[in-house]
């Protein structure tokens, strides 16, 4: 009975994890043809390297070392997690500052450049404040997520992305406000919402004041390895974006972002099943019961099939994206999409199967696994743009995957496979 009730709750999570994300997933979706019909690609090519420079510093501020919260919840018996909480935040919150203006000075030195391609300099530090504010934000909603807390974790995202999205559209189209409209306004709600999300933390946990230099040792010495990892899965994600400026232009860039977006739905589905199948997932490895660790195996393999289903599934709908939803300066080849729908496919299937990895606390091996794989993606990504366009970038994409994917799986296959004969 008591094994009934925790997978009936498991299903329930992972039902309300799927629900909320596709409401928080769709608004981005919802404003796409908002965006095509009211920027040019310039503009929106600016808004997309904002996106893509604040997801790449992201593992750079505090070290990374918000990635430790899952992992010691389930360990919350060695330690008081509300004094590690405390600490991370307070790390995170310094470090990030510092980078801050670090960034404010280099976007002075490569200012010249920038304005050559017609894109502010101040993007840079206002990327970085974003992703800071935006961190402060995943410590919170990554306490909620190993709380088992879907709802709160649904509707804080949800919220702040209606509140996000819907000023923006004011400026944009009302106050006509260009690339600014998105950038500013996004900065803005980033840092009103993290202050929303500390107050309801210290509600959730009653955060404890106090510095604790073992604490935070701890959680750096987790994470820090994990900076390559985070960096390298940027990469792959978002460094074509800086290939394709180099050799085809802004232009190009707002056009890719686009077919980018669409096959990002990829994404936002393993990333909703991964919220709720984690901490699971980890409390099934704590049991250390080898029948169960079988069955986890099984199920890797149905996720597996579904990945690749999926994304032909969605590829299917493409064309009728791009004709009635899209900006027509912003028509490319259903191709892109693809290429990037089967990328993220590759993406969800390693992302069930790292797992063990981060249980297990086997970071330092993940990072050079993630950093070799983002090294062949800009291999090909410079091999292939200048002959293929932005064809090639979709195709460079999958390729870093499918490479991070057959990585993982070797070492899941070498130490944490069961033998089942």
């Amino acid at each position: 009975m008591l094994k009934k009730s925790i997978k009936l709750k498991t299903l329930k999570n992972i039902s309300l994890y799927t629900f909320l994300n596709l409401i928080y997933s769709s608004v981005p979706f919802i404003l796409l043809p908002i965006l095509t019909n009211h920027l040019s690609k310039s503009e929106y090519g600016i808004v997309d390297m904002f996106t893509n420079i604040s997801f790449i510093v992201t593992p750079l501020i505090g070290l990374n070392i918000g990635a430790s919260v899952i992992r010691y919840y389930f360990d919350r018996h060695k330690i008081d997690f509300s004094i590690f909480i405390y600490n991370i935040l307070l790390f995170l919150i310094l470090f990030g500052l510092l980078l801050t203006l670090v960034s404010t000075c280099l976007s002075l030195v490569f200012s010249d450049f920038l304005n050559k391609e017609n894109i502010p300099y101040l993007i840079i530090p206002l990327a970085v404040i974003y992703a800071l504010f935006s961190q402060i934000i995943e410590v919170t909603l990554s306490v909620w997520r190993a709380q088992e807390k879907p709802v709160n974790f649904g509707v804080f995202r949800i919220l702040k992305t209606i509140f996000d999205f819907g000023i923006s559209i004011y400026f944009i189209i009302v106050l006509r406000y260009g690339w600014e409209g998105r950038v500013y306004i996004s900065v803005i709600v980033s840092i009103i919402f993290a202050i929303l999300a500390l107050i309801l933390l210290n509600s959730s946990i009653k955060i404890k004041r106090k510095y604790n230099k073992r604490y935070l040792k701890i959680a750096i010495n987790y994470s820090a390895p994990l900076i390559l990892h985070s960096i390298g899965g940027y990469i792959i994600s978002f460094s074509d974006r800086f290939i394709i400026l180099y050799y085809l232009g802004i232009n190009q860039v707002g056009i890719y972002a686009v077919a980018y977006q669409i096959g990002m739905v990829m994404s936002f589905i393993n990333n909703s099943f991964n919220q709720a199948w984690t901490p699971y997932f980890f409390s099934i490895l704590k049991e250390n019961d080898s029948a169960k660790k079988i069955k986890l195996q099984q199920y890797n393999k149905y996720y597996i099939l579904l990945m690749i289903s999926l994304a032909i599934i969605i590829y299917l709908f493409v064309p009728f994206i791009y004709k009635f939803f899209i900006g027509k300066e912003f028509n490319a080849d259903p191709q892109i999409v693809f290429w990037i729908l089967l990328g993220y496919a590759f993406n969800g299937m390693y992302k069930v199967l790292v797992n063990y990895m981060f249980y297990y606390k086997n970071t330092k091996k993940l990072s050079f696994i993630t950093l070799s794989s983002s090294i062949v993606n800009v291999i090909f990504s410079i091999l292939l743009i200048p002959y293929l366009g932005i064809l090639g970038a979709s195709i460079s994409t999958a390729l870093g995957f499918l490479v991070m994917f057959i990585f993982v799986y070797k070492e899941y296959n070498s130490k944490y496979r069961i033998s089942t004969l």
